[in-house]
């Protein structure tokens, strides 16, 4: 249909074979990641990797068929068998690749079709790119933009997890019955009414399995050369067949000024179950490097801290803080009491793309990041550190 509705113009079409080869585009991202995990209480994590992606994209057909590739790989530097579980490598430390995208869409005008292995950028539904290699479906999606927004519709049937060689049902993976295998239905909405003022909401559904409703909305309260004040709402709400309902409330306030943003967060999870992320990863408020704060009945406080020093004379730092607690977590079938848990997150990032720097350095970021976990129950403190530095280098051809 798609095809039928495009108006063909041969005096700018681009040809099968022009598309194929000198419209396209190649686009390289190397990772080098190393995690350690080290628990008072438990057995240490720790492993080393190097590799990424090499995707290829075509140009438009006609203005209206393009084609796209990408492969992924997680290669083993350091993974000593009795250390495994930090997911930058596939179950007992071992090595993957994996094609991760392979897809077909077709454009008109503003709104694109996609169908096959491709990434998804919604808001329950992503891509959770903080190991090695992101999560990709299969399946296939329509999109496009509104007057005032956009929308996004799909169906997927597989999914391939972060650390992961291979695609399985989506059922599956989300601890569906065996046997039990409904598609997973997506629909998103974004709307922007004012320059300072957004809405969105999505709905997913895997049949019986599992269903989700998110609503968010967020302003600015203030707004000028100086400094803005904004507040970020968020409401989520979770059915499953084989757990009570349960639903996530969120605020933020954030206040930036100069380089500096500090926002203060509070949340509140249903007491019926833990609120369940099988699609990638947590999009509230309190999603940390290790925990998410959203165990049935927790409360939790939080906060942030960025600083980007580019107006302090070292353009390219930029500096990520965070404190966050908890209480009142429980089991949701015994209703007993959970441990209060506390995290501490440090994160610093320096992009080389700088004048200061070569060209050949630009497209280099270096990230650190430290997390200290605490969780307290009543007989016993278990102490959580989390150590990770990411080298990531990305470059496209055309």
């Amino acid at each position: 249909m798609l095809l039928l509705m495009t108006p063909f113009n041969p005096a700018t079409a681009v040809s099968l074979g022009e598309a194929l080869t000198q419209e396209a585009e190649l686009a390289l991202h190397l990772r080098s990641f190393h995690l350690q995990r080290e628990r008072s209480l438990g057995p240490e994590n720790l492993a080393w990797t190097a590799g990424g992606e090499l995707g290829y994209r075509s140009g438009w057909v006609g203005d209206t068929l393009r084609i796209g590739l990408t492969g992924y790989t997680s290669q083993k530097i350091l993974g000593p068998a009795d250390k495994d579980g930090t997911a930058l490598l596939l179950p007992g430390q071992r090595a993957y690749s994996v094609l991760g995208e392979s897809y077909l869409k077709l454009r008109h005008d503003t709104h694109e079709l996609t169908a096959g292995r491709f990434l998804v950028r919604q808001f329950e539904i992503n891509p959770q790119d903080t190991r090695m290699t992101p999560r990709s479906y299969e399946g296939i999606a329509l999109s496009g933009t509104l007057s005032k927004g956009s929308y996004f519709l799909g169906r997927f049937d597989r999914m391939k997890p972060r650390n992961a060689d291979r695609f399985e049902s989506v059922a599956r993976l989300a601890g569906a019955p065996e046997g039990v295998e409904p598609p997973l239905w997506q629909l998103s909405v974004r709307l922007q009414p004012g320059a300072h003022l957004q809405f969105g909401l999505s709905h997913y559904r895997l049949g019986a399995v599992l269903s989700s409703d998110y609503l968010e909305a967020r302003g600015a309260l203030i707004h000028n050369e100086k400094q803005r004040l904004e507040l970020h709402a968020q409401h989520f709400r979770q059915h499953s067949d084989a757990a009570s309902p349960t639903w996530n409330s969120g605020l933020k306030l954030a206040w930036q000024t100069g380089p500096l943003t500090l926002a203060g967060i509070v949340t509140q999870t249903g007491r019926g179950a833990a609120y369940r992320t099988p699609f990638g990863s947590w999009i509230g408020h309190t999603s940390r490097i290790f925990n998410n704060f959203n165990r049935a009945g927790e409360q939790a406080l939080a906060i942030d801290t960025r600083v980007d020093f580019a107006s302090l004379g070292l353009p390219g730092l930029t500096l990520l803080a965070s404190a966050t607690t908890s209480r009142h977590a429980l089991a949701p079938a015994t209703q007993t009491a959970l441990s209060r848990d506390r995290e501490y997150d440090l994160t610093l990032d320096y992009r080389f793309n700088t004048a200061a720097w070569p060209r050949a350095l630009h497209p280099l970021q270096l990230r650190g990041r430290f997390a200290r976990i605490e969780q307290r129950e009543e007989t016993q403190k278990n102490v959580i550190g989390e150590y990770q530095l990411i080298l990531n280098y990305c470059v496209e051809i055309k």
